[in-house]
């Protein structure tokens, strides 16, 4: 090299570094120019912004990307009338818009791995709809049938159920016998001789040729758009059944018939496994379990032991085994917990949760299960007022009985092992000491109402909501104490609440009311943010995962599977890992 520059003059070696300096800034110049690259380019996913037009104000609408390729769902926010999607899968894509009276027409797109892309939208006004949006009072007229219906139905299921059925004399007669089968409400609630008169209401407000009406909300969330203009949801559908498969196995025709979910399938109640998937129940029949891997978006789901018994709950032990209960049993057909080794893909063992006949009651229901640090199962009976003890190291099931009213509806465990337990009918939490073996009820100030489920905080305080009341409380584990906040929408329906780490303690809490919402809790300020979900569901249990996100299982809604809040979609990371070393609370 030293023999080559020097046959070169200093005047040409000028020249030549000038040319290279000049190509190199011509390079940059170039470069710079170029669309950026989107942020999830890396990760073989796309983004996409655009802007909402619209003849009229709207504020937060929903902007939907559905993934028709893996079907699958995201939904975010707009702001100002802007949007951004984020870390959406290459594939085909139906886009829409909805917002308040306003929808836009389905446009489709298709995406590619890397690809920072816009998509604009315009909203028209939404189809008319034929159904009526009338107040309470004139939706329900007052009199014994509209007292009957508030303590009976209406607390349970909210405003909308009833008259969304339009049933004649017949249908409503057995719906109320079912109901009264389980019993789903105190017999004292309607005795026969009322039974009549609130049938006739009910035709008359709510048959076959009444009017579709629905309940018109006074109050509706307050939802500011400023505040969740980060977040976005993800919902992954389960595969639809082949034919003479699933839910379209003829051998299943009959037992569809007797299921309230019947010939649907239905997803309830994530539980992490710790190795980044989460699983949910599918109550529909076949009765099964299902596990969604959402880095990859792939399913593999289970007939349960006894798949036409009924499902509700699931939970995963320290070693990854599924355990699950039988839902509908009886004393001489027992509801068992069912263990699942998800290595082996097998059922492994099943125990029986009444060995000694203490549950007389002749429809049993077992629901809830929660581990202590031992890796003991405790399991409520919803249906038959039980508690059940199945103990790791011997395998030994032990029951105890609860009042009859009590209806244990979720149950969850403290730092010292003492399990808390929601009393459903009862109208009260209860603490189980696994020591002594002895129950302690706790009365909220708001009484009676309708407790569905519940959790403990990172500081033993217990938090539960009034499903039929509207309220948050918070019960503080050394003093008994409880403190209550009234949540600030018409028909309030908060159903299960968990505290997230990520956002500093505040709590989320899952609302079914007025479409289905995950709403964030800042106890120390009492400010609600509201998230409305993707689809009119409920999201009965939630779980908040180590990266703040929030996971849940839309029910109701029109499309089951497994869905998942991003409250930053800029730290999306697809896997739902336990924010608590296990067991979880």
């Amino acid at each position: 090299m030293k023999k080559y520059f020097g046959r070169i003059s200093p005047r040409s070696l000028s020249i030549v570094l000038l040319a290279i300096l000049t190509l190199l800034a011509a390079s940059y110049v170039r470069s710079s120019k170029a669309s950026p690259k989107s942020p999830d380019a890396s990760l073989g996913v796309a983004t996409v912004s655009g802007t909402v037009h619209s003849p009229a104000d709207f504020k937060a609408g929903k902007v939907y990307f559905t993934n028709t390729d893996r079907n699958m769902t995201y939904m975010v926010y707009t702001t100002n009338g802007r949007y951004k999607a984020m870390h959406l899968w290459p594939g085909n894509y139906d886009v829409s818009v909805q917002a308040k009276g306003l929808e836009s027409d389905v446009q489709k797109m298709m995406l590619k791995a890397g690809e920072n892309t816009t998509e604009d939208v315009t909203l028209h006004e939404a189809t008319a709809s034929n159904v009526e949006m009338v107040p309470f009072t004139e939706l329900y007229p007052a009199g014994l049938g509209r007292e009957i219906a508030q303590r009976t139905c209406i607390r349970c299921h909210g405003p909308n159920f009833l008259p969304s059925k339009r049933w004649a004399a017949p249908q409503w007669k057995a719906a109320i016998a079912y109901m009264q089968s389980y019993p789903m409400f105190p017999a004292s609630y309607l005795t026969p001789e009322d039974l009549p008169a609130f049938v006739d209401y009910l035709v008359a407000n709510f048959g076959p040729n009444s009017k579709p009406r629905l309940t018109k909300m006074i109050q509706e969330m307050p939802i500011d758009e400023t505040k969740i203009s980060q977040a976005e949801y993800i919902e992954y559908y389960f595969p639809v059944d082949g034919p003479n498969e699933g839910i379209n196995d003829p051998q299943y025709a009959d037992a569809q018939k007797s299921n309230p979910f019947g010939h649907k399938r239905t997803g309830q109640d994530p539980q992490f496994d710790g190795q980044g998937n989460i699983w949910v129940t599918d109550r529909g029949t076949p009765n099964r379990i299902v596990r969604l891997d959402p880095r990859t978006g792939e399913f593999k789901q289970y007939v349960t032991v006894n798949p036409t018994r009924g499902i509700h709950d699931l939970n995963v032990d320290r070693d990854g085994m599924v355990y699950s209960m039988d839902n509908e049993c009886s004393p001489t057909n027992m509801c068992n917990l069912n263990i699942f080794d998800p290595k082996t893909e097998k059922w492994v063992s099943s125990y029986n949760l009444d060995p000694d006949h203490k549950l007389t009651i002749q429809r049993l229901r077992a629901q809830a299960v929660q581990f202590d640090t031992q890796g003991n199962a405790y399991i409520g009976f919803i249906q038959g007022s039980g508690l059940a003890r199945w103990e790791k190291e011997t395998q030994k099931v032990t029951t105890w009985v609860m009042p009859p009213d009590a209806w244990p509806y979720g149950v969850v465990r403290d730092s010292k092992d003492n399990m808390w337990i929601s009393e459903f009918h009862r109208n009260n939490v209860s603490k189980f000491d696994t020591t002594t073996q002895a129950f302690t009820e706790y009365t909220p100030p708001t009484s009676p109402n309708l407790i569905r489920r519940l959790s403990v905080d990172s500081n033993d305080n217990v938090w539960f909501g009034l499903f039929s009341g509207g309220k948050l409380e918070r019960l503080d584990s050394k003093t008994g104490k409880i403190t209550e906040w009234t949540i600030p929408h018409e028909n309030s329906q908060p159903y299960d609440i968990k505290e997230s780490h990520a956002a500093g303690g505040k709590m989320w809490f899952s609302d079914a009311g007025q479409g289905g919402a995950l709403i964030l809790f800042d106890p120390k300020t009492a400010n609600f943010t509201y998230y409305p979900g993707p689809q009119q569901s409920d999201m009965p249990k939630i779980r908040v995962a180590k990266d703040g996100s929030v996971w849940y299982s839309p029910r109701s809604g029109r499309k089951a599977g497994i869905g998942v809040l991003y409250p930053d979609k800029n730290k999306i990371t697809l896997a739902a890992m336990p924010a608590d070393p296990w067991p979880y609370r």
